[in-house]
């Protein structure tokens, strides 16, 4: 029985880890493009306030850290409270049927993370990006 269940690993399954790659990445493209619309709209909507900012003499680059430092704290939140409700989850199971084995390697944990954290970053640049290029007067203007 353990030589039969050993050769159910994901190294002994053709394909698996080729299909968990593109699972992976797919689900990275589409986290970048939750961040970038969701940091456009976020931009859009504070374009007042943007203005405020610059015609107060913020730099391009204030801006830019102001839209970039929300984005990481969110994406920070969002991580914290993403691990603890997989390992309440985990526990759970666990409890709930003993004989599940559930393995949550502490470097997929870190490696998740960090995919998160950049991905998050990589998507709001473009949105701060065009913060920073808001014009004082027409972003005073706005309504």
């Amino acid at each position: 029985m353990d030589e039969w269940y050993s050769l159910l690993t994901p190294d002994h399954i053709p394909a698996l880890n080729t299909a968990m790659r593109v699972v992976i990445g797919i689900a990275v493209i589409i986290g970048f493009m939750v961040i970038f619309q969701s940091m456009y709209t976020s931009v859009l909507e504070r374009t007042r306030e943007i203005g405020i900012l610059k015609s107060m003499g913020a730099s391009n680059l204030a801006i830019v850290t102001v839209v970039l430092r929300e984005t990481a704290l969110l994406a920070v939140a969002g991580v914290v409270v993403g691990v603890a409700i997989s390992f309440a989850v985990k526990s759970a199971l666990a409890h709930r049927f003993p004989m599940l084995y559930l393995d949550m390697n502490m470097i997929w944990v870190l490696q998740g993370s960090a995919i998160a954290l950049v991905g998050s970053v990589f998507g709001a640049l473009y949105p701060a990006w065009m913060a920073a290029r808001k014009d004082p007067i027409d972003a005073l203007a706005y309504e």
